[in-house]
């Protein structure tokens, strides 16, 4: 790689790594979350929630990013607190599916307005005639990452790189 890619690339992750941590600062800040709630928790809550059906742990786990295993611990302690529930699986007996309860919904509407807010705060800092631009960046960067995911994961290292 020529000098000046590398040191191109050496600056955008660094970049890359500031915004993620000072995000993720902001928004444990400034954004509420079941009080006294996890990070993980919190993610996990606004997934469930924002599932059209509710999910398989096989499905849940593989859109946290965790093992089975973890998955199901996570959900657990969601079940603890009242959050979720698990219900049997209508088409699999050896399976159950995870759904919010009454107390997990009011939480996850909490979450959710909590962060909408977080981010409408955010780009009001951003200078009115950036807006669309950082808009538009943030859309390339998701979708770039989505598909570096698929692309780029471990299993599929011999495809040439996103």
């Amino acid at each position: 790689m020529p000098r000046v890619a590398a040191q191109s690339a050496q600056n955008a992750d660094a970049l890359l790594r500031d915004v993620v941590r000072l995000f993720q600062q902001a928004q444990r800040t400034m954004t509420e979350c079941c009080s006294d709630a996890t990070a993980k928790e919190c993610q996990a809550l606004l997934l469930v929630g924002a599932a059209e059906s509710p999910l398989t742990v096989q499905e849940f786990a593989e859109k946290m990013g965790l093992e089975k295993t973890w998955a199901s611990r996570l959900v657990a302690r969601l079940e603890k607190r009242g959050l979720v529930t698990r219900v049997d699986h209508p088409d699999d007996g050896r399976s159950w599916l995870i759904e919010l309860t009454a107390k997990g919904r009011k939480e996850h509407s909490v979450l959710e307005n909590s962060l909408n807010q977080h981010a409408v705060n955010l780009l009001g800092c951003v200078p009115a005639s950036e807006r669309a631009n950082v808009e538009r960046a943030l859309v390339h960067l998701r979708d770039a990452l989505a598909r570096c995911l698929v692309d780029c994961a471990p299993a599929n290292s011999r495809k040439s790189p996103c």
